[in-house]
């Protein structure tokens, strides 16, 4: 590239700007040795001898290009030119910072002389973002005092051009660039977090603080700094006695302050939560009389590694056998097939762990095998290097009646556990036992823990000031500041796309809004209107939700609006990312978007969709229809090779337990070339050599066992290397074969050591091609959907993308570590919609939860981020934002809302239209609790969860659920059954599937299968179950939060003279359950048990009422509705409502059917017959009516 092609700026932007392929082809030749003279050209040029003519015109034509150039979002962004892009800032930066100060400083002067137009501010931004990079990517930046100063000079000019008028607001993005670089030289320019000058808050308030012991020196993994603790635990950590450190909910008590306290907190927390209950279920496992963890866990004693594999894209794997479960040994092969596939043990991606001689512990996934096929170099066939005929029949699970293999690749593949797998194929390999935790996947939990680190080295997490617990009470956040983007001059939302008439309503951050005059003209009501409008102005919105007000209604209004306005402002805005909880939230929120005609260029992450409709916006499907650069295709073929020629390498190798002889007699050829010529070359017969003609495998047992056996001390190996090898004592040369051995295999492991490491570089640029035509899929929509898993899984790339705005629902579920990962460092406007007196976020250990009396609540670990901000700043973890709540409901009846308006919501209205419902068809009310006390059972003894249940609600939910759809009147998804518990759930749907085509949700399907219970598929039984057409779904309540059921039948369960209610016991969790109903709820439940928690108690006084609760519950013959119908056990529905109607219909149905055959027999048969078989039937009908 010449130096010309910098002299003429719009050209030299427009090739960047014109498609992926240029761009890249400019900056890799940027890149090169040539572009980086080119670059040394322009940072060394001598400004100062110019005048300033040539220096404005060589500025304005060389350096403001390749600032702009080399700050393009799409370069920057660029997984395929990441390293290229490293090659030219390591340029700028020079060797100590000294080339990089020269340059800033003589463009600050610049920027000194005119610091009043616009070029200016654009020119101040570009030289800022240019900073800002340089000082990331270099890591000794902090220590180069020449670039503290050039700080400095550039924050005077950024407060001499914020004092112009008009200049303010177009320098939001330069004020960013600036606290960025005063945090990463650590300058200390950005706001203190924790000063002693500050009040503390409630300082009036006498507390006790416990003295903790910091962080560091329990063990070797544990670190002052999160940064430095490995995700997986190792051995000293899981037999280490010392509780770990874990920050309570004060930051008073924490270790750091500020935000890095907040993410060493989330970390910990999480790590304790996930990590910390593998750990401790392996402690146990070495030490069995040790506190058994919460975890449940499956050991295969006596495993050992029969194999090594090496395939070109997923690397080395190795298989691992060992003795069948007890079970199954004597199974058929059929029958032990079943088994394994039934019970979901050792599946792939499931994670695992050997315990070798109890003093190493090293971490595995279950894998495919052979995953993928090897690419053959000419790239038209996969390459079979061994001939169908000649391969091993591979073992798996069920194969043998005595041993199960499972294929397993390492978590971590770092040189020492490489070793490890390596020492455990040998010949002389340890005892082991394979350990898996069911139900426990390295991707829930892995990805978020090591973005909460990234997130610490960053430092680049958008609105930390808000998410801090301040300690102190001069920090108010009741006036939030707007998003930065809308404070650009005349900008203003327009909300037209959402008026009834089609008409434009202004809003503008700065002035107030006429919310009245948006309820009466646009889709909206009063509180959904007010909290848009309150979203918009502030840059961090928050919505509160109470069950059925709209609260993903009022999201998608929200998309709709920001989509409208997306290119009504002058800065780049991306895509809009919405994020849920769960697959169904997202399918849900997507799906309006497309019913409401709001975008169809949308993009959906990840594999787990329901939906139909979404299939063609998966990120796999559209990633397909986009075609690589010349670069990328290029890249792709050359990283594939380069993983081709791994495994290549490895099969070369030909690893096996026994180092097979003509190997060794290879390796001794070259590395003891004499011994080889004594040994193989030349035999002595008689006192002369002669040529050696038997085998290699030969003439190493013979000569091992010629010698005759000398009782003198052998002499050291190393002695030995000079020394015929026909003249050493049998007790020598087993020590020199020993000595090759063992060699032989150090130079192969090391190969071996080396080959992985080469593969996973290859691999990761292997996988930036994929991963950068990704980038431009999801850089071209107008919406990206994830769950808060998926996008952490994918988060390197997420964080790459110019997203301003990210709107997250069910927000008060997640956990605040998973959410703060959606906080992408160019997110500038964040929306939070979510209901904190709802379902908190789930966790896995009990200690952790604010729900446990005993010390849980000084974690509150399950407080979402959500909940943390609208709680009153008063409490030590509360930030007191502003936010908005939604207030009319439009799910339930009005008898049904009543519950959680008198309990939980006082402001709570109900829209007209739900007070007219129709009745519950079959039943005399629409809602009644049936009180019983018939004790529970359990906890199941079938699983390893303290799971209760109480048959007797199984049999009279069954008993009520059949009544109902036995009216005709219930179609799909119309009835659920929810239950507190899982082993509740295991029984009703074991009943209930003999009966019925019934439906059980994913996330409940993968807790049962956790908690021991089998797996469960939704099948179609024949006959007059698939006549049903699938009507019923049950759940667990935890798993139904933002779903609804016209009827809704619950099984409380709890039922004992301790009066525990158990999971029921929190207002969160009741809230729930009873706002899942639209037309009618019942209850089956003993209210004994339930009436001493304050919120039951609550709800059975406004039963009692209404009349709504009592140990028989009135049924309704929809033909005889005056037919008093009352049941109280499951056996009085077949007695006294028969096929769901009353006995007067079954007898008028008994005597239809009756006089039909009695005509039949009056045409083949004499009158008589007919007359005796009508008054049979007229008796009949008498006796069953009365």
């Amino acid at each position: 590239m010449q130096k010309r092609s910098f002299e003429r700026g719009d050209k030299a932007r427009q090739l960047i700007e014109y498609d992926a392929s240029t761009r890249q082809e400019v900056i890799r030749t940027l890149a090169s040795e040539d572009g980086l003279r080119l670059v040394l050209d322009i940072v060394q040029e001598n400004f100062e001898d110019m005048n300033p003519q040539t220096r404005d015109l060589i500025f304005k034509t060389q350096v403001l290009p390749f600032l702009q150039i080399v700050t393009s979002p799409e370069v920057i962004s660029s997984l395929v030119l990441e390293q290229a892009v490293g090659t030219i800032y390591n340029v700028l930066f020079g060797i100590d910072g000294s080339r990089a100060a020269r340059w800033l400083n003589f463009i600050c002067g610049v920027l000194e002389v005119d610091t009043t137009n616009e070029g200016s501010a654009m020119l101040l931004e570009a030289s800022l973002h240019t900073f800002s990079r340089i000082a990331d990517l270099n890591s000794t930046a902090p220590i180069q005092d020449n670039l503290h100063a050039v700080a400095q000079r550039f924050e005077t000019v950024f407060a001499s051009m914020s004092n112009k008028t008009g200049m303010g607001s177009r320098l939001h993005q330069s004020r960013l660039h600036l606290d960025r670089i005063h945090q990463r030289l650590e300058t200390g320019k950005l706001f203190p977090m924790g000063t002693p000058e500050k009040k503390v808050k409630n300082e009036s308030k006498v507390a006790f603080i416990a003295n903790r012991e910091t962080p560091g020196g329990r063990h070797n993994n544990d670190f002052d700094d999160i940064c430095q603790i490995k995700i997986m635990p190792s051995f000293e950590e899981i037999c280490s006695l010392r509780a770990e450190y874990l920050p309570v909910n004060n930051p008073l008590q924490w270790h750091i302050d500020g935000m890095d306290g907040l993410l060493d907190r989330n970390f910990r927390l999480l790590r304790e939560d996930t990590v910390g209950q593998l750990r401790d279920a392996i402690h146990h496992e070495l030490s069995p009389h040790a506190q058994q963890s919460q975890l449940r866990k499956l050991v295969y004693p006596k495993s050992i590694v029969v194999n090594l594999e090496f395939n070109w894209l997923s690397g080395l794997y190795f298989e691992v056998d060992f003795p069948q479960p007890a079970p199954v040994k004597n199974y058929t092969p059929v029958a032990r097939e079943m088994w394994w596939q039934s019970s979901k043990r050792l599946q792939p991606g499931a994670l695992v762990c050997l315990i070798i001689q109890k003093d190493v512990v090293l971490f595995c996934t279950v894998t495919h095998r052979d995953m993928s096929p090897r690419r053959k170099k000419e790239n038209v066939l996969p390459q079979d290097p061994v001939p169908p005929q000649n391969r091993a029949e591979p073992r798996t699970l069920w194969k043998s009646s005595t041993r199960g293999s499972v294929v397993l690749t390492l978590v971590d593949s770092r040189y020492t556990n490489t070793q490890v797998v390596l020492d455990l194929f040998s010949p002389k390999r340890p005892t082991m036992s394979l350990v898996e935790f069911p139900g426990v996947i390295l991707p829930a939990f892995e990805p978020a823990l090591q973005a909460l680190q990234s997130m610490k080295v960053a430092q680049n997490l958008p609105f930390s000031e808000l998410f801090v617990p301040w300690a102190f009470d001069n920090f108010d956040l009741a006036d939030m500041a707007p998003p930065l983007y809308a404070t650009q001059p005349g900008f203003a939302f327009d909300l037209r796309c959402i008026m009834k008439d089609d008409t434009s309503f202004y809003v503008r951050v700065d002035q107030p809004s006429n919310v009245k005059y948006v309820q009466d003209h646009s889709i909206l009501d009063g509180a959904q209107a007010h909290a848009l409008i309150s979203c918009l102005k502030r840059k961090l919105g928050l919505i509160q939700g109470p069950p059925g007000t709209g609260k993903s209604y009022t999201g998608v209004a929200l998309v709709k609006v920001l989509l409208a306005n997306k290119y009504a402002v002058k800065t780049r805005l991306g895509p809009i990312l919405c994020v849920t909880y769960t697959n169904h939230a997202l399918d849900q929120l997507l799906e309006a978007l497309l019913d409401n005609n709001v975008t169809s260029q949308i993009v959906r992450i990840g594999s787990q969709s329901k939906s139909e409709r979404l299939e063609k916006f998966n990120l796999q499907t559209v990633a397909k229809d986009t075609a690589r650069t010349k670069m990328e295709k290029k890249e792709r073929w050359s990283t594939a090779e380069r993983l081709s020629l791994c495994e290549d390498d490895f099969r070369a190798l030909d690893l096996k337990k026994e180092v097979p002889i003509t190997r060794l007699k290879t390796y001794i050829q070259q590395t003891y070339p004499h011994h080889h010529d004594q040994l193989f070359s030349l035999v002595q017969t008689g006192g002369f050599y002669g040529v050696k003609t038997e085998s290699p495998q030969a003439t190493i047992t013979s000569w091992l066992d010629s010698a005759a056996k000398d009782s003198a001390h052998p002499r050291p190996v190393d002695q030995l290397k000079n020394i015929n090898v026909w003249e050493m004592s049998q007790k020598e040369r087993q020590n020199l074969y020993n000595r090759w051995c063992r060699d032989y295999r150090a130079d192969a492991d090391e190969k071996v050591r080396h080959i992985v490491s080469s593969h996973k570089a290859a691999k990761q640029g292997y996988d930036s091609v994929q991963d950068e035509m990704h980038l431009r899929c999801l850089a071209e929509a107008d919406v990206i959907g994830a769950t808060t898993a998926g996008l952490a899984r994918r988060l390197d790339v997420f964080r790459r993308l110019p997203c301003k705005f990210m709107l997250c629902e069910e927000a008060g579920e997640v956990l605040e570590s998973h959410i703060l990962t959606a906080f992408l460092p160019s997110v500038e406007h964040a929306i939070l919609i979510g209901d904190q007196q709802q379902l908190r976020p789930q966790v896995q250990n009990y200690d952790l939860s604010s729900e446990n009396p005993r010390g849980g609540a000084q974690y509150s670990l399950d407080i979402s981020l959500f909940e943390r901000l609208v709680s009153s700043n008063k409490s030590p973890m509360g930030c007191g934002a502003p936010f908005s709540t939604l207030e009319t409901q439009r799910r339930m009846h009005p008898s049904i809302a009543r519950l959680i308006r008198e309990t939980q919501y006082t402001k709570l209205k109900d829209d007209p239209s739900v007070s007219g419902y129709p009745e519950i068809m079959g039943m005399r009310k629409r809602l009644f609790w049936l009180d019983h006390r018939q004790r529970e059972g359990g906890p199941d003894p079938d699983a390893m969860s303290t799971s209760h249940w109480n048959s007797h609600e199984i049999d009279m939910t069954v008993a009520l659920v059949n009544h109902l759809i036995q009216q005709g009147e219930y179609k799909h998804g119309d009835i659920a059954v929810l239950t507190p518990y899982l082993g509740q759930l295991h029984r009703l749907r074991k009943r209930l599937d003999e009966l019925f085509a019934i439906v059980v949700g994913g996330r409940d399907r993968e807790d049962l299968k956790q908690a021991a219970y089998g797996d469960y598929q939704d099948k179609d039984s024949p006959m007059v179950k698939a006549a049903l057409s699938r009507t019923l779904r049950v759940a667990t309540v935890d798993n139904f939060q933002g779903e609804e059921a016209k009827v809704v039948v619950i099984s409380l369960v709890r039922s004992n003279t301790q009066n525990k209610c158990g999971f029921l016991r929190t207002p969160n969790r009741i809230n729930v359950l009873l706002s899942r109903a639209q037309h009618g709820m019942y209850i089956i439940g003993n209210s004994e048990t339930s009436i001493h928690v304050p919120m039951w108690a609550q709800v059975v006084e406004i039963l009692k009422q209404g009349q709504n609760i009592g140990t028989s519950l009135e049924l309704q013959c929809p033909r005889h509705p005056d037919t008093p119908i009352a049941v109280s056990t499951p056996e009085d529905f077949p007695k006294f409502s028969p096929e769901g109607g009353c006995n007067l219909r079954n007898a008028i149905r008994i005597f239809s059917t009756t006089l039909s055959f009695a005509w039949s027999l009056a045409l083949d048969r004499l009158v008589a017959v007919t007359i005796h078989a009508l008054s049979d039937a007229e008796t009949l009908v008498r006796k069953s009516a009365w």
